[in-house]
């Protein structure tokens, strides 16, 4: 159990580093590089139409998962078809040259992750112990902001030019998925005895059941206004440190890798603690909701007052709300779900709620735009989205274990 761990919490890692670096100084980079329009709006439109196609695709692909049978099991085909499929979409993106074609690689890349992500997550409702579930929780917690830190850091410090970096995404995933796929071994019983059967009818009725637990959509709607509020943040960090706040003698790329670690710090505080004292916890709700307020209150900061000074402030309360919510994110997932037998389709809705914010968070930008607002407004915008996410986090029931 150990070995698998390990080798999963990798995985979740290497994942997200060939996505975060990606989304938050590739992309923007090369949309920049166009020459061609507003830089903002060719992303906001790359970053909607590859989060309206993740979102599909999670869900499609997670309940397509529940009813596989392979000899190699039921998620690992699918895990290895998506890292090969990401790193091949990395060849499209570094391609694009025009927004139409850079538009388009992002939905290739979305779709291609995407097939990775939906089994992937399912694994953790299929062999994490309810035990373990606080602390491994905490553990997967911890890679997104880390992805985001060393992903960050590896295009200050590594290759600079798009294709070396791209390359070296690719080698990090394609090293870590093949560790994966070697140690986990999905137990031939266990697909027997658990998998639905595989005639029963995909339809719009079957993606609708798990809603009509109060607890899924509770989770699953504040983990919608969380995600909103990173993407805002997250997707338009570059942009908003180069408009809004200025940097005293450091690159783009360098005070954009120095805010992440700060805020990295504070994720691995909180997380840290969870990670050593999750079995003892009883409760995940209230630290979903302490993180939720110390998102809000970070970002009411940084739009409030714009500067170097505060932006160091902010990020570190960022990270530790980020770690406190991050921390219990997957195991609250995990809890909410109605049913065990389709565990590939409920997480993979729960994915949704991660993946429509890509969508939803450059739909506000081009209407913000528009309107006449400016990054500083995003970021009002963040602060409002984790304030809502507090206020339906404080709905959850929670579960005994």
């Amino acid at each position: 159990m150990n070995l698998f761990l390990a080798a999963y919490l990798l995985m979740f890692l290497a994942a997200f580093i060939g996505l975060a670096p990606l989304f938050q100084i590739i992309g923007p980079l090369h949309a920049a590089g166009l020459g061609t329009g507003s830089k903002t709006q060719i992303l906001s439109r790359a970053m909607f139409w590859g989060a309206i196609t993740a979102a599909a695709a999670n869900v499609v692909m997670g309940t397509i998962s529940d009813r596989t049978t392979s000899p190699f099991g039921r998620r690992r085909p699918w895990i290895a078809l998506g890292a090969l499929l990401t790193i091949l979409s990395y060849v499209g993106i570094w391609r694009s040259s025009t927004p139409a074609e850079f538009i388009w690689a992002f939905i290739g890349f979305q779709l291609a992750f995407n097939v990775l992500v939906a089994p992937l997550s399912a694994v953790f409702a299929d062999r994490v112990p309810i035990a373990l579930r606080s602390t491994v929780s905490a553990m997967l917690g911890l890679s997104y902001p880390l992805a985001v830190a060393l992903g960050s850091a590896l295009m200050a410090l590594g290759p600079q030019y798009e294709l070396g970096r791209l390359a070296l995404l690719a080698g990090i995933l394609l090293a870590a998925a093949l560790i994966f796929l070697i140690i986990y071994d999905e137990p031939r019983s266990f697909e027997r005895s658990e998998r639905p059967p595989s005639s029963v009818p995909i339809g719009i009725g079957v993606f609708l059941e798990p809603f009509r637990s109060r607890n899924f959509v509770v989770v699953w709607t504040g983990r919608l206004f969380i995600a909103t509020g990173y993407a805002l943040v997250s997707m338009y960090l570059l942009y908003f440190l180069t408009d809004a706040v200025g940097w005293p003698g450091r690159s783009p790329e360098r005070a954009h890798a120095f805010l992440t670690g700060i805020s990295f710090v504070g994720v691995m505080v909180v997380a840290g603690a969870v990670a050593l004292f999750g079995r003892r916890m009883i409760w995940r709700q209230p630290l979903a909701l302490t993180g939720a307020l110390l998102l809000c209150a970070a970002t009411s900061i940084l739009a409030i007052a714009p500067s170097w000074t505060t932006a160091v402030f902010a990020l570190a309360v960022y990270g530790l709300g980020q770690g406190a919510y991050g921390a219990v994110e997957m195991g609250l997932m995990a809890d909410a779900l109605p049913t065990q037998h389709n565990r590939g389709r409920d997480m993979g809705l729960n994915n949704l709620a991660v993946a429509l914010p890509q969508s939803i968070a450059p739909f506000f930008t081009i209407v913000l735009q528009q309107m006449g607002f400016d990054l500083r407004d995003f970021y009002v915008v963040a602060a409002l989205c984790f304030a809502a996410a507090a206020v339906i986090m404080s709905l959850f029931q929670p579960v005994r274990r």
